[in-house]
């Protein structure tokens, strides 16, 4: 059966992803590659394999973004780990996953790679590579408002001081466990993406938002993203051109989820 109803996934459910542009990629290929490729292949490839929800986000080509920055983003939740570990004996996911050599860099430093979270229990479960999750119950990031930091480790922080100005940061964001639905983060030798999901406080018609603990962590380059709901009335098989797709895109990709898989 297809469900447009909400549909909780569990928090460690979610490949978290950075990805890095091929260096001999021309930034308008990038775009015009993710548009009419990589992200609606996401959707429509992967949907009967179990995706829950996508949400990608473009800062390659934003003003002043370092080089060591992802080039672009991704929390890709599905209904479980091991569904999406099933979803490899699928033509169409084996298909997809073979499309990333194409506008990513797989091998090497800086290496693009998608990881399932953690628990958030403190400073000593922050580790590099290594994403966590801050509130362990379960949610529906297809809906709602979610909130997107891609932020650069600043130059003068070394490495170990910036994961304990994170890890400052999100213990008091668990604080917000009343306001916000689920919160990620991750952090690299030079970044840091994190995402929040929330409704709006009630009463108030603002968010309440983690985003502020962060900033005084980042004190370099960063960007703060809204994903818009985005839906792509299309098959595989229509005449299509794609998306449109350029610096500081952020998409909560829309679609009917199959609730039988």
């Amino acid at each position: 059966m297809i469900s447009e109803n909400s549909v909780l996934t569990a928090p460690d459910s979610v490949r978290v992803w950075r990805g890095f542009r091929l260096p001999q990629l021309p930034l308008e290929q990038f775009y015009s590659r993710l548009g009419a490729v990589f992200i609606p292949a996401t959707v429509k490839l992967q949907i009967d394999a179990g995706l829950r929800s996508y949400t990608p986000a473009v800062t390659g080509g934003l003003d002043g973004k370092p080089d060591w920055v992802p080039d672009e983003t991704a929390i890709l939740f599905w209904k479980s780990q091991q569904t999406y570990w099933n979803g490899f004996t699928r033509l169409a996911v084996r298909t997809y996953t073979l499309t990333h050599g194409g506008v990513y860099i797989t091998s090497g430093t800086p290496l693009s790679r998608a990881d399932f979270p953690i628990l958030y229990t403190g400073v000593a479960s922050l580790n590099i590579d290594a994403p966590v999750f801050l509130f362990n119950n379960d949610a529906d990031w297809m809906h709602g408002t979610i909130r997107h930091v891609v932020a650069e480790r600043p130059r003068n922080v070394e490495v170990n001081t910036f994961k304990t100005n994170v890890a400052n940061a999100l213990t008091r964001i668990q604080g917000l466990s009343a306001h916000l639905l689920g919160a990620l983060a991750c952090i690299g030798d030079d970044y840091l993406v994190y995402w929040e999901l929330g409704p709006l406080a009630p009463g108030t018609g603002s968010p309440v938002s983690g985003v502020p603990f962060l900033q005084p962590a980042l004190s370099g380059w960063y960007k703060v993203l809204t994903p818009a709901a985005t839906f792509l009335p299309m098959s595989i098989y229509d005449s299509w051109a794609g998306m449109d797709v350029r610096a500081g895109s952020s998409f909560n990709m829309q679609f009917e989820r199959n609730t039988n898989i």
